[in-house]
């Protein structure tokens, strides 16, 4: 079985790229004629399959292999630049430099035909080939009414579309921010948000204009990609604009406020197409495509979350049921889940745009689902949860005052390319959720994250790894180099006075190192840290961080006590039988 992540799309905008990647599977079609007289002769070669794509361009029926329609990668030698032109779609899509694109963009355009119903995608075979709704699409006349139709009732259908127009619909005017912190599964890798209030924070610190355009441009989360990408669909269709927002924030004791440009409000017509989504008076509701793969994309266990979904799902369609139900349910479909790891996923399901009516205690999904089926390999097969997915779920039967939404950091612990997430979601814990102060830092010749209450400050060390984090002699040597100039506060040593992030009112300092998972020698460099600089500090896996965070939360641990936790030299467990 090929490894597709359909559902969630990114980079892919323009609704005539998408009109003609559409079209391709249309016999005769202008853009289908093009590709095969003048488009791919001249821009594929024949070791890159020229031949092969014009004979399965020329059938009566198209159907085409997904890797002849994406292309490859950059071949060894070239850059993403000069790299040639290697599939079908790739010929489609016209580059700024060039008369194609890569295969970033062709996979994109793909997700996106597929995830709205236009093409269909056989898991089995790892072909594609037009659907009914896709005909319909490509034989309409560009900004015809009938054009029109085609385009709602297939955005329609794609949860996350309702789920941004909802959100729109409730609250009037969202950032980006604000719209991809409600997007996607809870506590869970993939689908990563920066909070705004960091993101005003970096406004206010940004000296130039163009710094803050980079700020806006470059800064984002993994669900916040998704927001751009739907609201600038729903733009083309009228249905949203874009409004710029003031918001504001109490950063660093005041009252700050900054403009964010990417800002969505619902138009007169967004309106009055959002009624659709939930059928209302005398609008039609619109049936909800579902694929098996957007219902998990980045953890390690994803098949299983996938399968376990697919059955919830399904369960809950057309019928109320109460978590207890639910539970017995994929008991006998071999799966074992705790109450709070079902309800988790279906408060996840309305974050993904399906329409969850509760009564009393059970719930029913109030949409007709189209397009959700275990592959077949997944009913002779059944996926194992992984390690990361345990530890999850015994943190949801233990958080009763933390969000789950911070269930993330157990992902971001383990996984290497997320360091800066890894941070964020960090500092949003400890200030946003516990009530520290201080901030993420992160930046060259700075610590992690800073944060402080009362007298009391930590200076923390973010470490993401895959096999967990050994602390090198390196690291060891930085986060002391860090408590050196905390002590002396000389400029001379390090110019951009980080330390001022810590209230003059902060005199007892700590450090803390916070990991998926701790290896090696890590106690003997806590030792080596704490005998050269004179404080003590201690190292800390994600899962006893929330843990510690739900006692302090609770009431049953105060922040004195929180922070004498880290007098040890040693790794917290929290509780001491957990891990």
């Amino acid at each position: 079985m090929a490894d597709r992540t359909f559902g969630w799309v990114q980079e892919a905008y323009t609704l005539g790229n998408l009109k003609n990647v559409v079209s391709v599977f249309v016999p005769g079609s202008e853009i289908n004629r093009l590709l095969c007289t003048d488009k791919i002769p001249r821009l594929i070669t024949e070791k890159d399959g020229r031949d092969i794509f014009i004979s399965e361009l020329s059938t009566e029926e198209i159907c085409i292999p997904y890797t002849h329609l994406k292309g490859k990668g950059t071949p060894t030698g070239y850059t993403r630049s000069n790299a040639p032109c290697s599939g079908i779609i790739q010929a489609v899509l016209p580059g700024q430099r060039k008369e194609y694109q890569s295969d970033w963009p062709a996979d994109s355009f793909l997700r996106w035909a597929v995830s709205v119903g236009f093409l269909e995608y056989s898991r089995s075979k790892d072909v594609c080939c037009i659907s009914g709704l896709g005909q319909e699409y490509a034989m309409s006349l560009e900004g015809s009414e009938e054009e029109a139709q085609v385009l709602k009732t297939a955005f329609l259908s794609y949860p996350p579309v309702c789920r941004v127009m909802t959100l729109l619909g409730e609250e009037e005017h969202l950032t980006k921010f604000e719209i991809g912190a409600r997007l996607g599964f809870i506590g869970e890798a993939g689908f990563t948000s920066i909070p705004q209030y960091m993101i005003l924070e970096g406004l206010l610190e940004a000296e130039t204009k163009e710094d803050k355009t980079k700020l806006l441009q470059d800064t984002e989360g993994t669900s916040d990609k998704y927001v751009r990408t739907i609201c600038s669909w729903l733009m083309q269709m009228g249905w949203i604009s874009k409004v710029p927002k003031e918001v504001t924030s109490n950063a660093y004791g005041s009252l700050s406020s900054a403009t964010i440009p990417q800002s969505y409000k619902l138009t007169l017509k967004g309106r009055t197409v959002l009624k659709h989504t939930t059928g209302v008076s005398r609008f039609a509701k619109i049936p909800k495509r579902v694929m098996w793969d957007m219902l998990a994309t980045k953890v390690a266990d994803r098949e299983y979350l996938r399968n376990r979904r697919t059955h919830i799902i399904k369960y809950l369609e057309g019928s109320y049921r109460s978590p207890a139900q639910i539970k017995e349910y994929l008991k006998s479909k071999g799966l074992k889940e705790e109450a709070e790891t079902i309800l988790d996923d279906i408060r996840s399901f309305e974050n993904i745009g399906l329409q969850v009516k509760k009564s009393g205690d059970t719930y029913r999904i109030m949409d007709e689902i189209l397009g959700l089926d275990l592959p077949e390999e997944a009913e002779f097969k059944l996926p194992v949860k992984s390690e990361v997915s345990v530890f999850k779920d015994y943190l949801r039967t233990h958080l009763a005052h933390v969000d789950h939404r911070y269930l993330i950091l157990v992902d971001l612990g383990f996984d290497g390319s997320s360091d800066r997430d890894y941070e964020m979601k960090t500092a949003e814990l400890l200030t946003t959720e516990l009530g520290f102060k201080g901030a993420r830092l992160g930046d060259t010749r700075k610590p992690d994250v800073c944060v402080y209450h009362g007298n009391n400050g930590l200076i923390i060390d973010n470490k993401a790894y895959g096999k967990g984090y050994s602390l090198p002699i390196k690291q060891a040597d930085e986060i002391n180099r860090y408590i050196e100039e905390n002590k002396e506060r000389n400029e001379f040593l390090n110019p951009n006075k980080w330390w001022n992030i810590f209230d003059q009112s902060v005199t007892h300092f700590r450090f803390a190192f916070i990991s998926g998972s701790f290896t090696g020698g890590f106690k003997d460099r806590l030792n080596l840290i704490s005998m050269r600089s004179g404080i003590c500090g201690a190292a800390i896996n994600s899962v006893n961080l929330l843990l510690m965070a739900e006692e302090l939360k609770a009431g049953r641990l105060d922040y004195e006590e929180w922070f004498e936790a880290f007098d040890c030299n040693d790794e917290i467990s929290f509780p001491l039988d957990l891990i």
